[in-house]
């Protein structure tokens, strides 16, 4: 499972806060097994503190078209921002 870091305090505004907040709310409603969903809830879950999983991509396949499109949406916000580099000490 590839993981990227970004800084969302600097990067995500408050649209795509909420509406990364609507997807989790409606994803409740899919007919996704309920383990799959559990890690699906904690990648979105991610992406608060800046977390962004590749597998959210996968997962948003599973949805109805709508809803992934909306997740793939998301993804792709975040996918543009600045990526952090994590330095060895």
């Amino acid at each position: 499972m590839n993981v990227t870091k970004f800084n969302r305090h600097v990067s995500m505004n408050s649209e795509t806060l909420s509406e990364i907040m609507d997807i989790k709310r409606e994803i409740r409603n899919s007919n996704m097994e309920m383990d799959r969903l559990f890690h699906f809830e904690n990648m979105l879950a991610g992406l608060f503190d800046g977390f962004l999983y590749e597998d959210i991509q996968l997962y948003a396949l599973e949805l109805p078209t709508e809803l992934a499109s909306k997740v793939l949406r998301i993804y792709d916000i975040c996918n543009k921002y600045p990526k952090l580099i994590e330095t060895k000490a």
